[in-house]
């Protein structure tokens, strides 16, 4: 169960797939399911609250009052989810996110809850004042009332895992965003070598470090952005900046499902990531696994995760730091040569990092429920 649209959950979609395979799923979510073979119950994607704006307000005013036991269980798009899904009998619910788990508990499954969270959620907007001050205390609640009382908990990375036993008290197994096997080959290193980006032009992300030091270079090397349109201020400002440098190509976003194709096309992908907040700084993001399945070298910053990989692996380079000069200055070393090893790497370790060995670990989470 997710409160998502599931044709563009990835990691949910993988989920499904893998326990598919053992046992008997029925998928709920956004949406209708792209999965043939799996019953799926699609959920209506309601507002908290009904009626006009008199509700707007008594809602708003429960929320800044804290009433968050009384809201969760009155919230109609919960109670709607729970009318097509209570009275089924259910051996496990695995509930993703932490927003699912009050009403996962409710349908009260015979062997538990397994909560998959897909980041460390009480800091998963805090580069937003009002986030911070308004929907962090809620986050917390949700985690201190309902995560810690999941009978098993997944989420994405060691360091967030570390941080909700740290903070919490709750042990997580980690599963990582790993892409599925493709069966593809390392291409010969081009000329110019193609540096290439994927995900989402979220401000945070600070992707303009990648266009900086493109444009300081005088490296023999071009850079495609596969980018989300999301009609952003700050992706505009993105493409004013390259304006004018030829070696940077804006492409549009690629579905999930041929995305790594695609990226087999290039020689490096770039993971610049500068810890602007607590998920970023332990992220092993889709984009990084994607790179891999590529069989591409892979640049990263020094974020721990990643730095942990690349080194374990040989798969690429971590830069001195996050900022324009560090990347620049490994841009200006890259040879092709090593950049074939970076890519044969990522051939050799393309089945060990991918979603086979991680869909593993939630195949025996919910083994020991049962």
């Amino acid at each position: 169960m997710v409160f998502s649209h599931l044709a563009s959950d990835a990691r949910v979609l993988r989920q499904i797939r893998v326990l598919s395979t053992r046992f008997t799923v029925t998928s709920a979510a956004f949406g209708p399911s792209p999965i043939e073979g799996v019953e799926h119950v699609q959920l209506e994607d309601l507002p908290p609250y009904r009626g006009g704006q008199l509700s707007r307000l008594a809602y708003i005013a429960a929320f800044m009052l804290r009433m968050f036991p009384m809201l969760s269980r009155r919230n109609p798009r919960d109670r709607a989810a729970e009318a097509v899904l209570a009275g089924r009998g259910w051996d496990v619910v695995v509930a993703n996110d932490v927003e699912t788990i009050p009403l996962a508990r409710r349908l009260a499954p015979r062997h538990g809850v397994h909560a998959d969270v897909h980041e460390y959620a009480t800091r998963q907007n805090e580069h937003s004042l009002s986030w911070r001050w308004i929907m962090a205390p809620y986050y917390r609640w949700l985690v201190k009332s309902h995560l810690a009382a999941a009978t098993a908990v997944t989420t994405v990375s060691g360091g967030i895992a570390a941080e909700y036993l740290r903070e919490f008290g709750i042990r997580a197994d980690v599963v990582t965003n790993a892409s599925a096997y493709q069966d593809l080959h390392p291409t010969k290193v081009a000329s110019p070598i193609r540096l290439v980006h994927s995900g989402a032009p979220a401000v945070q992300r600070k992707l303009e470090i990648m266009i900086d030091a493109v444009k300081m270079v005088d490296a023999d090397v071009t850079l495609d952005l596969f980018l989300l349109d999301d009609g952003s201020a700050y992706l505009a400002s993105l493409k004013e900046r390259a304006a004018g440098e030829s070696r940077i190509r804006f492409n549009d976003a690629v579905d999930s499902g041929e995305l790594v194709k695609v990226l087999s096309g290039y020689d490096v992908g770039l993971s610049i990531l500068p810890p602007t907040t607590f998920n970023l700084a332990w992220c092993l993001p889709n984009k990084f696994f994607d790179f891999i399945q590529a069989r591409l070298g892979v640049i990263v910053g020094p974020s721990p995760e990643m730095q942990r990989v690349v080194e374990e692996t040989g798969v690429g380079r971590v830069t001195e730091d996050f900022t324009v000069g560090a990347l620049a200055r490994v841009l200006e070393e890259l040879d092709p040569s090593v950049i074939s090893e970076w890519k044969a790497a990522s051939d050799r370790h393309a089945e060990e990092l991918s979603a086979g060995p991680q869909g593993e670990v939630w195949v025996g989470v919910i083994q020991r429920m049962l």
